[in-house]
């Protein structure tokens, strides 16, 4: 009996090396198995679209790819900040006892107020940071895979690119086939992304070869909904935004227009199912 062909989850395990011995060994016994079918000029599994060598090279290519990308931050230097030695705990119920003593109810209520603010501020940061490296992943993620030539994506434009994401994503994908400008759906792909949610990247390219992608993956942490708000590099601009705790980035090499007319666009391809939600405009440059 021939063995099982193995799903694309467990491809993707065996070269991250996280499977068990066990189905380890499973993998290879397949390989094994289609070398053998290889040599005879037979097909292991009729209908599929590469062997399942070919795919673990694919997904160990795309991890050095990743790692390559990634190791520059590694020599980045630490932020100032965190540098600076830590301040000894404080201890809010003494100060608090001590001036309900002296001065009353009226104090403690000043101080829960204090207390409360500071709160605000320290969530509108950690939003703020998540919100930077959100933007980095989708920067990070054009930056790996449209410079190449031989597989820029992982499913190409076929009907079950959607299908695929969705299920991964456990949310419905939109991919529309054309975005403004030319733009025309080559395919997408599955990216780690944050613990528990990972992200999906869509690619289009226009006439001329320019290449734009989208970013999109559930946040971290509830983070409050935006307009569309725009990062600009050397090489590439980012529109981003929030709607309903997912965030979505437009990455690419073209005139800030025409990258804010494609972002329209798949907003509201996402929001279709509310049309009376407004598409937001341009805010400034994050």
């Amino acid at each position: 009996m021939s063995p099982q062909r193995p799903d694309r989850d467990t491809l993707m395990a065996y070269a991250d090396g996280q499977l068990d011995d066990t189905r380890h060994a499973e993998v290879d016994r397949y390989l094994e198995h289609e070398a053998r079918l290889t040599q005879t000029g037979e097909q292991a599994y009729p209908g599929a679209h590469t062997s399942v060598r070919a795919e673990i090279a694919a997904l160990q290519a795309q991890n050095l790819a990743l790692r390559e990308a990634l190791a520059p931050l590694l020599d980045e230097p630490v932020p100032a900040r965190l540098l600076q030695p830590l301040a000894p705990p404080a201890r809010p119920w003494v100060r608090a006892a001590a001036v309900a003593l002296w001065i009353g109810v009226g104090a403690v209520a000043g101080s829960l107020i204090t207390r409360e603010s500071q709160q605000d501020d320290a969530v509108a940061t950690a939003q703020n940071e998540g919100m930077q490296h959100f933007v980095r992943q989708a920067e990070l993620a054009y930056a790996v895979y449209t410079p190449d030539a031989r597989r820029p994506v992982e499913v190409r434009e076929e009907s079950d690119l959607t299908t695929w994401l969705s299920r991964r994503l456990q949310r419905p994908i939109v991919a529309p086939d054309a975005l403004p400008g030319g733009l025309v759906l080559m395919g997408g792909r599955l990216l780690p992304g944050m613990p528990g949610k990972p992200a999906a990247q869509l690619m289009y390219q226009d006439a001329q070869g320019h290449r734009v992608t989208v970013y999109l993956r559930g946040m971290a942490r509830p983070t409050a909904e935006t307009s569309f708000r725009i990062v600009t590099g050397k090489h590439m601009s980012t529109f981003y935004w929030v709607d309903r705790q997912w965030g979505y980035a437009l990455t690419g090499d073209l005139p800030r227009a025409q990258l804010l007319d494609a972002a329209r666009a798949l907003y509201q391809r996402y929001t279709a199912d509310d049309p009376a939600q407004p598409a937001p405009t341009a805010a400034p440059q994050a």
